[in-house]
């Protein structure tokens, strides 16, 4: 499949599909819902105001719509953004419009399938459980599906030349086969983890203690949420004669060696890593923490730094391949 598609498909079809699903089985069930539902109270729970059914469809379905296309727009709008970040924040974009949309779809036919069959406000009982609990578990999986649509980013960098007279390279014999490799565990991220399990699991026995045991699936959405951040905790690097790959969880970038110019050692601030991700996401910058790092400097005169335990090192040796292959 090619980008093209994919991108139709993650960012229109898929969310298409689930807002054109729900207002197909919302349609179907407008006439057995009541006039006004329920806006504080219900589900056994004392009435003390409501609000019109009809209306809620409508408004509902139509900001959902509308969050929807703006989604489309901030896509396009992403052209407008340094060429490597393009690819993260259309990734980005797709996944959120792909989440947003089908939870607030859920959570509309999670209102209205309380109401079925109910000739008043009064008479509107709990969320199905079976409803309740499956929402949370398919949101992840449309949000996995539109990450998995938005693929990998292609480099799009030119061959390069021979690297600067002046860079430090390591010195390897014809043949010699070389890999770098080295990987972390980021605690913080699993520190994060188990506290949104943590709120997770309280908020669904204070929920269910509070409004009702059919209530306590939310809870499931932070840990679920939990589930996606544990994905993260991991940084990997690696490099051999073919390519440099990073990733963060299953956020992955490859940048053939060939494209490589030259690498040079530096040190990643913290002002810089900070601001490198709020800007660029992985765009520019690929290190789980400030620090020791080496730059990639392309042909076209663009970088990406990634993180590494021995800059120097691994520097002189990208500056090495590149070296045997140009007079290879």
């Amino acid at each position: 499949m090619n980008q093209v598609l994919r991108w139709l498909t993650g960012l229109v079809v898929l969310p298409g599909a689930v807002l054109a699903a729900t207002a197909v089985v919302v349609s179907g069930w407008v006439g057995r819902l009541p006039e006004r539902i329920p806006n504080k109270g219900g589900g056994g729970r004392p009435v003390v105001s409501t609000l019109a059914t009809e209306p809620l469809i409508t408004v509902g379905l139509s900001v959902i719509a509308g969050l929807w296309l703006l989604g489309v727009v901030a896509f396009f709008l992403a052209r407008l953004l340094p060429a490597p970040a393009v690819h993260w924040a259309r990734t980005v974009t797709q996944l959120v419009v792909a989440i947003l949309v089908t939870a607030l779809c859920g959570a509309l036919l999670l209102v209205l399938a309380s109401a079925l069959d109910a000739r008043s406000p009064e008479e509107v009982r709990s969320p199905p459980l079976p409803l309740a609990v499956g929402l949370p578990v398919v949101v992840l999986a449309v949000g996995a599906l539109a990450f998995a649509l938005a693929g990998r980013r292609s480099s799009g960098l030119p061959v390069a030349g021979s690297p600067p007279a002046g860079v430090v390279r390591l010195p390897l014999a014809d043949g010699e086969r070389v890999l770098w490799s080295e990987q972390r565990v980021l605690r913080l991220v699993i520190w994060a983890a188990a506290a949104q399990a943590l709120v997770g699991v309280v908020t669904a026995v204070v929920v269910g203690l509070w409004l009702g045991g059919e209530f306590a699936p939310v809870g499931l959405v932070a840990v679920l949420t939990a589930v996606v951040t544990l994905a993260g905790s991991r940084y990997r690097l690696s490099v051999d004669e073919h390519a440099v790959r990073v990733a963060i969880g299953l956020f992955r970038r490859e940048f053939p060696l060939t494209a490589v110019e030259h690498a040079t050692s530096s040190a990643l601030s913290t002002a810089d890593w900070l601001t490198a991700g709020m800007l660029n996401g992985y765009g520019t910058t690929m290190a789980p923490t400030p620090g020791p790092a080496v730059r990639l400097v392309f042909a076209d005169g663009s970088k990406f730094t990634v993180g590494c335990e021995d800059p120097d090192t691994l520097a002189a040796l990208i500056n090495g391949l590149r070296h045997r292959q140009h007079v290879a």
